[in-house]
């Protein structure tokens, strides 16, 4: 079943009378469960497609349904809800609170939730323990390693049990150590939990990790591959 679906995206930013076009006609669907990872060179288009997909920005032409309704079928509170309650978001800069705990991060996305407040310790306690940091639960985060941080930012996403993760480029700032460590959660997680993950990436190791891999160039989908059992790449068939 498609979790999401867009038909002929097309984004274009206009500045000074200049229009880009950083996506044109882009159309594919994500089925509940899957891990997709999106490559493409800089400028290709990835990054702003995994903004249209997780409601952060509008497309301008086309047609992007979540859940079998169309962005258009969404009143702003609505985006905001499905925004803070059903994807999450890692960003390559992480971006953590540095002057409060590990615990105190991972709580966040709670203040703005309708998840009751009794709910709230032992929903936070089990996502730091699902990346492994319970150890690190009333560190400052300013006195984590980048892994350690990038870590925090996972379990605050999962603390509200999405539908998605949005990961932009989750490794970009790691050693190849910790960007396996960090990757290895987010196949667990995707795999016991059946979390929809969608990765941006222009590692192919990294990459890896997916079991499909759509490639971006000049804001065209160049090829949409899923990687079977026995790791060949073969063309994805909706």
């Amino acid at each position: 079943m498609a979790l999401m679906e867009i038909e002929n995206i097309t984004k274009v930013y206009e500045s000074d009378g200049v229009e880009t076009h950083a996506l044109c006609g882009v159309s594919f669907a994500i089925d509940k469960g899957e891990f997709v990872a999106i490559m493409g060179p800089s400028g290709s288009g990835k990054s702003t497609l995994l903004h249209v997909l997780g409601f952060l920005d509008r497309h301008t032409d086309g047609v992007y349904r979540f859940e079998n309704k169309t962005m258009d079928e969404y009143s702003s509170d609505e985006i905001a809800l499905v925004r803070n309650e059903k994807m999450g978001f890692i960003f390559q800069a992480f971006n953590l609170l540095a002057r409060v705990s590990v615990y105190e991060n991972v709580t966040l996305p709670l203040l703005y939730s309708r998840i009751s407040k009794k709910e709230w310790h032992n929903r936070v306690e089990h996502a730091i323990d699902a990346v492994g940091l319970s150890h690190r639960s009333q560190f400052h985060t300013s006195k984590l390693s980048g892994g350690e941080k990038q870590r925090v930012a996972i379990a605050r996403a999962l603390v509200l049990d999405p539908e998605v993760i949005f990961a932009d480029e989750p490794t970009g700032n790691l050693d190849s150590v910790s960007g396996k460590a960090v990757m290895t959660i987010l196949d667990e997680v995707n795999r016991k939990q059946g979390t929809t993950i969608i990765l941006i990436t222009h590692e192919t190791v990294t990459a890896a990790f997916a079991h499909r891999v759509i490639t971006m160039k000049d804001g065209h989908v160049e090829h949409d591959r899923r990687v079977g059992k026995d790791g060949e790449k073969r063309e994805y068939k909706k």
